[in-house]
Parts: structure tokens; C-alpha cells; sequence
């Protein structure tokens, strides 16, 4: 096991005891001057490169020039978000820049460039070009045109409905109670209604998306009823189910609703769990003792395990992940009262729903959290049929111009709302894919390590699919550019992916791994994915007995991208980890951990706001930050080149699994 060694220093040219000792200049003149003279990051410290045979170095030195003084990534970048843009899962745009990245591969010289189908999806989204304005009546001329008075900055979910070209219409708030939608009955007619916010309960600018996907499937089954919502048949008390417990899961501080239903007096006790907005599943492996029940509830996201204390009609417990991660629950024997209040309450809703419906409004306009919004998808994309979508449709407009909606229509001023939403959806099915692009080894071909990216985005207007993910696939793209174009000759395969339905659940990448036979897995190297934004590959998380490999392969990038900004090199920091290598879940390197290969997902250091980006209308190339895709660019090439000319495949003692987050109520934490 590799031990740390915190007070290594590396003499350069012999003109200083320690890199942190010399000037920047001094420096940068030193770690530049030969490969010979390169150094490794280990825990954030500098240490000697591990004596470990490597690629050839005249390569890696043609692969460092060709990425510092030929780099093509930014216009491979982009040409990618200026034609194609944003990429959905199953879009028109997502299979045509597929196509190209396919084509590019070949012009570099790469062998086996093809599509790899990994499934259908049966309804295909393509959103065209979207507007929405605030028009407001400023002449008192009869026949003057209502002028433009606010643009907004908006979304809507993927696989939902759009409007029928511009469609203007004034504003009205949602009713709440039936006294309410009578007081303003005949009105809702042609209006774009205001939801009101919900900026209480759980946290982050993703709730909202969570919301929309309820309220669309609310919506569309209320739509499908209204008569007999509207005229409802004498109704019964309602009952409660004496095995039905409701309460909540705590996520960071926010109570998110939960149900549980737990039978336990029979010879296999039986049950379901499940959680608002998150996923819904059987339990199993139910025990008792005492007082204390324990189970395994499977989910979406995986397995969890469940432990629950009973103190007559309430219960308290844990949700554990199988990294360890704890969600507090508690829950409450469902009583007639409650469920009759909650009964009623959802009466209430319905019927209003159902009412204002019936007028056909426009649509409805709801907020977000902040002045990003933030993109997903509705229910069933996958599987839903093109005559089964709903035709409501829900705007949700950034919060400023929420405010101003809400303010101006409680004021009473005579505002005019215009949408145009060219949301696009094509009765398919429709193939969907992977790209997959190699260059062949020399000497152990069925050995391979993997350089990837996930290609497909998230769609929202405005976006280019920018940080997430084109300059991991630009990323990707160049690295193979830059072996193709120094003429690199591996010992092992590197094999370069392009994934497809990474922001639907790794989809891609799994239906991958599960093509490959055991064999094939056992030959895969490393799988490494870049896919945190424009930041560069700065580091990356390591089991124990990986450290000295990765060491080594990555120490030939240290010292040669200086940053005049940052005013510091881009190093790549190798970061041990103990006995496993301790990632997240959140993106294609975890498919790959789950199938007992190791996979990495590179840090992503440096200046670049993330969040500001990520899934939002703000995703563009204005974001993009060239030295940064440049150096990563040029490690991804430098590192798979090293990985396939070592002595060995890159160690996988013990376990390699990540340590994944748990999943949460609204799929993933901000």
C-alpha cells in the first residue's frame, strides 16, 4: 500500500530546494526545461514521480506541444454548441452532433468510429426557438400596438407541450378555494394563470422542476375528468388503511412528505415505501426486534436500508446508503381524521384545477427559486406515447420576472403575457446512442482504457449544453485529436466515448457495460469522465494501491500550463482515498464502479462558477475558459497514453467501489 510521504520535495536544474521556494518564473523556466525533471501531486503535496514505466517520453512531449501550441478544443467547442446546441437524450440535435463526432473520430485517423444503440426512446423532443415577453398598452391612441415592456428568462420541462405559435393573454392568480375561481368565473379564459410559489420545504433551484413534472400528470389526469370532477357522486367517508403510516424523510433540514405501508401480521410480512418526488418500492427482508424494525426498501436510485423504532402510532429511524450516508425518517399511523382532512383538501384542489381548466386557459406560469431556472424532464419520457401527453402547458419564468408579473397583477395594471414555445413532439420510436471511437494497441489490443464524456444535455431556452457536458465531449474529442495527430502507438487500446442519456440516469453508459461480456470488463483499465464544467482536470480521487499508477501517469502535465490568471500551474492533484476510490454516483464513471471497473470522475478545479451554468439558461459558450480545456484536453491524452504503455492494468485490489449518495427526494442535491 502506498505510504504518504508529506515532506517530499523535488530538486529542479539544482537552482532550488523546493517548487514552492522558486519564483513563478524561475519555476515555470525549471519544470519546463525536460520530461525528465516532471513531479508528481499527492495529497496536495509534491513528491517524486513513482518509478513506473510509462509511455514512450518523445510521445509525451509531442502530445504536451500539440496540446499548448495546436489546440483546436475551443472551435471544436464551438462548432459544436453553434450548430447542434443543446442536446436532449433523443433529440434531432443529440443524433446529429453524434454523427459528427463520429466523423470526426475518423478524420483523426481513429478506428471502429461508430454509433453504439443502446435503446429507443418513443417520443422524440426537439424545442425550437422560444420567447416570452410582457406587453403593456402605454398609448391612448384606440389602434396603437401594445408595446414590449420586459423580456423574460424562462423554461419548460422536455417532453411537455408548447403553445400553437404567440399566444397572448392576460394574467390571472390560480384560485386557492371555490369561492375564489366564482368570485372571477368566466375570466380564466385565454390566461396565463400564476401559480404561487412554493419557496418553503426542501431547498434549491432543482425543487421547482420536481413540482412541474407533479403538476403536469396532475393536470392531465384532472383534464381527463373534469365532469366528473365538477359533478362528483355522493362521496363516503374515507377510511384509513390500518397498515398505512405517513411522515417524512429529511433531507439536509427539509421535510420531504413519505409513506410507508407495513404489514407485519403475517407469515412474510410484506410492504411498500415511498417518497414525494423521488421514487416509490417495494420493501423486503423485513425483521423485528423488539420494538425495532429494520428492512431494505429498493428504489430508483438503488437499495437503502431502513431501521424504524415503534412507539405506538409514531415511528422514528434512519435511511442508510450503502456509502453510509443517514437520512432521518419518521412517520404516524394514519388516522381516519387525517386522511379525511387530506381528502378534503385534494377534493378542494381538484375541483378548482378542474373548473379553471375548463375554461382553457393559455397556460400557467410558475416561479423559481432564484434567477437561474433549471431544466428537466416530465414523467415516462422514455416510454410515453405521443397521443398520451397532456396539453397543458406550465411556464417557469426566473423570479425577478415572476415578482413583476405578480406585483403588476395585483396592482390591477392590464398586463399582456406572449409565449411562443416550439416545443416539438415526434411519434417515434427513435434509436438513441453512444459514440464509440478507439486507437487500436500494438501488443495487448483486448486491453483497454477508457476516455469519456457524457455528449447529451439538457435543453432549456437559452442553453447551449455548454458546461454540461460539451466541454467534457470537446474535451474528449480533442484528446483523440491529439494522440491521432502525433501518431501515438499504445500497447493497450484507448477507447473514446461519447454517452448518451447521462442526465436521465447514466443510461448510456450502463446499457454499455452491460453489453460487454466479463472478460471484456476485467480488460478495462480505468474508465476516467470529464464532466464537471470548464474547469481543469485538477485531481483525482484514488484507492490506496492506485495512488503510485495514476502518480505516474499523470505527472508528465505537472509544470506546464502556467495560468497568468490564476498565477499557478494546473497541476493534477492525486488525492488516496484508503481502501476504495471514494467518489459520488453523479455521473458515467459511477456505472462503470458499479460493474467492478474502476472509474474516475476528474476533479474539476479552477475559477468557474458551476452553478451558475449548470442545466440553466446561462449554460453558453460565453462560460467556456480555453486554458482550462486545453490543459485538460492534454492530461486526458497524456494519461491514457501512460495507462496503456504500463507495466500492468491499473491495480484493482480489494473493492473499487464509490461511495454513492443515496439519491434524494428530487434526484439530486444543489
Amino acid at each position: 500500500m502506498f505510504k504518504l510521504n508529506r515532506f517530499a520535495v523535488l530538486t529542479l536544474a539544482g537552482t532550488c530546494l523546493s517548487l514552492t521556494a522558486c519564483s513563478s518564473s524561475q519555476t515555470r523556466d525549471s519544470a519546463t526545461e525536460t520530461q525528465s525533471q516532471s513531479y508528481a501531486v499527492i495529497a496536495g503535496e509534491q513528491a517524486p514521480v513513482p518509478q513506473i514505466e510509462m509511455g514512450d517520453p518523445e510521445t509525451i512531449n509531442a502530445i504536451i506541444n500539440e496540446g499548448k501550441n495546436n489546440s483546436q478544443v475551443l472551435a471544436t467547442l464551438t462548432e459544436m454548441c453553434e450548430t447542434f446546441g443543446p442536446r436532449l437524450t433523443g433529440s434531432t440535435s443529440l443524433e446529429q452532433s453524434q454523427r459528427w463526432a463520429r466523423d470526426l473520430f475518423e478524420s483523426y485517423g481513429l478506428s471502429n468510429a461508430h454509433l453504439h444503440k443502446w435503446g429507443e426512446v418513443e417520443t422524440r423532443f426537439d424545442r425550437g426557438p422560444s420567447t416570452g415577453r410582457v406587453l403593456m398598452q402605454t398609448s391612448r391612441r384606440r389602434d396603437a400596438e401594445p408595446r414590449e415592456v420586459r423580456s423574460m428568462e424562462f423554461t419548460t420541462l422536455a417532453w411537455a407541450p408548447g403553445t400553437n405559435g404567440a399566444e397572448q393573454g392576460h394574467t390571472m392568480f390560480l384560485p386557492t378555494t371555490l369561492d375564489e375561481y366564482e368570485s372571477n368565473q368566466g375570466k380564466y379564459e385565454d390566461a396565463w394563470i400564476l401559480i404561487q410559489p412554493n419557496y418553503g420545504g426542501r431547498g434549491g433551484i432543482r425543487s421547482t422542476g420536481f413540482l412541474m413534472r407533479e403538476r403536469m400528470d396532475q393536470r392531465h389526469e384532472i383534464r381527463n375528468n373534469i365532469d366528473e370532477i365538477i359533478n362528483p357522486a355522493p362521496a363516503e367517508n374515507a377510511q384509513a388503511d390500518p397498515y398505512a403510516w405517513e411522515g417524512s424523510f429529511d433531507y439536509h433540514g427539509s421535510q420531504v412528505p413519505a409513506t410507508l405501508t407495513l404489514v407485519m401480521d403475517t407469515d412474510e410480512p410484506t410492504g411498500s415505501m415511498s417518497i414525494q418526488n423521488f421514487s416509490e418500492g417495494p420493501i423486503s427482508n423485513i425483521e423485528k426486534n423488539g420494538n425495532t424494525v429494520t428492512f431494505q426498501w429498493k428504489h430508483d436510485m438503488g437499495t437503502s436500508n431502513i431501521e424504524l423504532t415503534f412507539d405506538g402510532d409514531n415511528a422514528t429511524g434512519v435511511s442508510r446508503a450503502a456509502s453510509g450516508n443517514e437520512f432521518a425518517l419518521e412517520f404516524s399511523r394514519a388516522t381516519a381524521e387525517a386522511v379525511q382532512e387530506e381528502q378534503n383538501e385534494d377534493d378542494t384542489m381538484r375541483q378548482v384545477m378542474a373548473r379553471v381548466l375548463s375554461e382553457n386557459p393559455h397556460g400557467f406560469v410558475s416561479s423559481s427559486k432564484d434567477e437561474r431556472v433549471w431544466t428537466t424532464s416530465s414523467n415516462k419520457w422514455r416510454e410515453r406515447k405521443l397521443e398520451d401527453y397532456p396539453e397543458d402547458v406550465e411556464v417557469n419564468v426566473r423570479q425577478s420576472d415572476y415578482d413583476y408579473l405578480a406585483t403588476r397583477t395585483m396592482e390591477g395594471v392590464d398586463l399582456i403575457v406572449e409565449f411562443d414555445l416550439q416545443n416539438n413532439l415526434s411519434a417515434g420510436p427513435f434509436p438513441v446512442y453512444n459514440v464509440i471511437a478507439e486507437i487500436p494497441g500494438t501488443e495487448k489490443p483486448e486491453e483497454v482504457v477508457i476516455i469519456s464524456a457524457h455528449m447529451d444535455s439538457w435543453n432549456g431556452p437559452g442553453s447551449q449544453g455548454t458546461v454540461d457536458n460539451g466541454t467534457g465531449t470537446a474535451v474528449t474529442i480533442e484528446a483523440a485529436r491529439i494522440l491521432g495527430a502525433v501518431g501515438a502507438q499504445p500497447k493497450r487500446t484507448i477507447r473514446f466515448a461519447l454517452w448518451g442519456g447521462e442526465e436521465q440516469g447514466l443510461l448510456g453508459s450502463k446499457a454499455y457495460i452491460e453489453s460487454l461480456s466479463e472478460e471484456e470488463l476485467a480488460n478495462i483499465s480505468a474508465a476516467f469522465v470529464d464532466d464537471g464544467g470548464t474547469n481543469y482536470e485538477g485531481g483525482i480521487p484514488a484507492a490506496d494501491f492506485m495512488v503510485e499508477y495514476l502518480a505516474a501517469a499523470t505527472a508528465p502535465i505537472n509544470g506546464v500550463f502556467y495560468s497568468e490568471t490564476d498565477e499557478e500551474y494546473l497541476n493534477v492533484n492525486i488525492r488516496p482515498t484508503g481502501d476504495k476510490i471514494d467518489t459520488h454516483g453523479g455521473s458515467d464513471h459511477a456505472a462503470f464502479n458499479r460493474a467492478g471497473v474502476p472509474g474516475f470522475f476528474w476533479d474539476e478545479v479552477g475559477r468557474a462558477d458551476y452553478q451558475y451554468g449548470w442545466h440553466t439558461q446561462n449554460d453558453r459558450l460565453d462560460l467556456a475558459i480555453e486554458e482550462y480545456l486545453m490543459q485538460s484536453a492534454t492530461n486526458a491524452a497524456i494519461v491514457a497514453y501512460n495507462l496503456a504503455n504500463a507495466p500492468e492494468l491499473l491495480p484493482r485490489e480489494g473493492e473499487v467501489f464509490e461511495n454513492e449518495d443515496e439519491g434524494e427526494p428530487t434526484a439530486s442535491a444543489e
